[in-house]
């Protein structure tokens, strides 16, 4: 059962390789995804930016996720060669769906919920998605995907925006953003475009499964569009 979640993800100023990161899963971690971040041309095919790496990872207890944040650079050695850090200790409050990031077949989360935020305090929101195939389903998702992802960067209650593309292609991809409050959230995913419409694609059988998980922000120290914040 997981309670608490940590993001790290980094800017390096060089094109990492496949063989970059020698880190793996830690070992008392309760499941990892680590990997590039994902660019979608208006295609709808992504492809990997290769200067941009994220590692998400969950863990059974608050005191385990503090810990290793603290010593994440021995975990992460390529850490010492980012240009920038974006840090994050979350604690999920509300989640639906399924997911093969920890185990095969997908499963639903398992998650100790943490109690709701306040309706103005910042939350961070994790999806994924997963495909059967690669069709037309897939196809305009990640149209709809490439328009969302230009949309959201332009949005004022948006204070981080990003994706894993997974190293291994077999799980599902992820993706993360921190916003001001629930209610921005709620009016760009459900009442306005181009997400509201992008959301359809989601009952095209390409896409097999999907999950949203919401979190309360323990603490987030980053850099977005080349802008510092704290929380």
């Amino acid at each position: 059962m997981t309670s608490t979640i940590t993001l790290i993800s980094a800017l390096f100023d060089f094109d990492l390789s496949a063989t970059s990161d020698e880190s793996v899963m830690p070992a008392n971690a309760v499941g990892h995804v680590a990997g590039s971040e994902a660019q979608w041309a208006a295609t709808g095919l992504p492809s990997r930016k290769r200067n941009q790496r994220s590692w998400l990872t969950f863990w059974r207890d608050e005191n385990s996720a503090e810990q290793f944040m603290e010593r994440r650079t021995a975990h992460i050695p390529l850490l010492a060669r980012a240009t920038d850090v974006s840090v994050a200790v979350l604690q999920p409050f509300a989640t639906h769906g399924e997911v093969n990031w920890m185990e095969t077949p997908a499963a639903p989360l398992e998650f100790s919920l943490a109690q709701r935020p306040r309706i103005t305090a910042p939350v961070f929101i994790i999806t994924s998605a997963g495909f059967g195939k690669i069709g037309a389903g897939a196809i305009a998702f990640g149209q709809g995907t490439h328009k969302v992802r230009n949309a959201i960067r332009d949005q004022g209650g948006v204070r981080f925006e990003g994706q894993i593309l997974a190293d291994d292609l077999t799980i599902d991809g992820v993706t993360l953003s921190l916003w001001d409050n629930q209610s921005a959230v709620i009016y760009f995913a459900y009442k306005s475009d181009p997400h509201k419409t992008a959301m359809g694609v989601t009952d095209h059988e390409d896409v097999v499964r999907g999950s949203f998980t919401r979190c309360l922000v323990k603490s987030f120290d980053g850099v977005w569009q080349g802008k510092h914040f704290s929380i």
